[in-house]
């Protein structure tokens, strides 16, 4: 096979795809069709082309030891292991446990649909299975037959709850953002960002797919809709959950109105609402501007900061003002309340405020 790489394609209806291909690029099979059953289950493009990458490693280190993947065995795995560490990414860290775990995942996952389809393979060689049959004696009828679990699955250290931002931090960075930038009207597409991630909560593609329009101003409040448009700009603008709108305050819509009047390069194709500025003024901006210019504010600034973590912020602050947990996921987007519940702990500061509320109830009821 070659060295192999990802190619990105369009498919009849005009959709990208991507798939894996050798050094002649002939179409890897294997992996096609399992990214193809991804498709069909309504994964994002962003996951299958993570899938893509990791089973294109998967498949070298295949190639290097001369095994089809239906002739792979659990002993086998530890050689992939052994590649994994020393041939793929930076090799000169030891790679995380989540690292490790999400590459086991992707492979685990290929393993079970030609488990499902049949006719390849007899064993999943990262799984393990209780065949036994006596289990008349136990007292739950769930074995590990019926669930499974990754054999070679590394156990992963506890984050440590520093996603959340506090009000005096969120500030800094917010200010920060004046030093990072001579130009006024390119100062003010990042400030209103800024603004708009953490005022709305909203991921980082919902923002940057938002285009002119996508919004309106009632009575008392503004609304933001976040919406699926076709033809997509790009990837990056890929909604992950159903449609909905959010109540915002109305000076946040008079924000975008004023960066839409006054400072938003016109490039005359292109309605996101924000654009780049510097290289090609107008177009639609991708993930990857993001990602610089918050590494770079951090930087600046001294504080740790993704558009991931205002999103985390936003949620983490509603829950401390005590909205139902059925409003947070709807106002974020998850299609699961148990992605909602990461935002249920408390700050600090709301920990203090509770117990100084508790101290004083306790100091009215004292004995005497």
């Amino acid at each position: 096979m070659g060295n192999l790489k990802i190619e990105k394609t369009l498919n009849e209806a005009g959709k990208r795809n991507v798939v894996v291909v050798d050094e002649d690029y002939n179409i890897v099979e294997e992996i096609t069709l399992f990214l193809h059953y991804l498709e069909e289950k309504g994964h994002s493009e962003n996951t299958i082309e993570g899938y893509s990458r990791d089973l294109k490693e998967y498949f070298t280190w295949l190639n290097e030891v001369g095994l089809k993947f239906y002739e792979v065995r659990k002993a086998d795995m530890f050689s992939w292991l052994e590649y994994l560490k020393t041939k793929v990414g930076k090799t000169d860290k030891e790679k995380s446990a989540k690292t490790k775990n999400k590459y086991m995942a992707t492979i685990a996952s290929f393993y079970r649909y030609y488990e499902v389809i049949g006719g390849f393979v007899t064993e999943n060689p990262l799984t393990y299975k209780d065949d036994s049959k006596n289990r008349h004696f136990l007292v739950q009828k769930v074995s590990r037959k019926d669930m499974g679990f990754n054999f070679f699955r590394v156990k992963e250290k506890k984050s440590v709850k520093g996603k959340r931002l506090t009000r005096e931090q969120v500030e800094k960075l917010y200010q920060g953002l004046e030093m990072l930038q001579s130009d006024e009207s390119l100062n003010a597409r990042n400030q209103l960002l800024f603004r708009f991630l953490y005022e709305t909560g909203c991921r980082i593609s919902e923002a940057l797919g938002l285009r002119i329009g996508d919004y309106e101003i009632q009575t008392k409040v503004g609304v933001i809709k976040v919406k699926e448009h076709d033809p997509l700009y790009h990837k990056d603008h890929n909604i992950k959950s159903l449609e909905r709108e959010i109540p915002v305050s109305r000076d946040i819509v008079f924000a975008i109105e004023d960066y839409i009047l006054y400072h938003r390069p016109d490039d005359g194709k292109h309605l996101t609402i924000f654009v780049n500025h510097e290289t090609s003024p107008g177009q639609y901006m991708i993930r990857d501007t993001i990602t610089k210019l918050f590494n770079k504010l951090s930087e600046q600034v001294g504080i740790k900061c993704t558009s991931h973590m205002l999103r985390h912020t936003h949620g983490t602050e509603l829950t401390e003002s005590g909205f139902d947990m059925r409003y947070v996921q709807d106002r974020l987007g998850h299609n699961d309340v148990k992605s909602t519940s990461k935002y249920q702990h408390l700050s600090l500061e709301a920990k203090t405020t509770a117990y100084e509320s508790f101290m004083r109830q306790r100091r009215s009821a004292e004995l005497n």
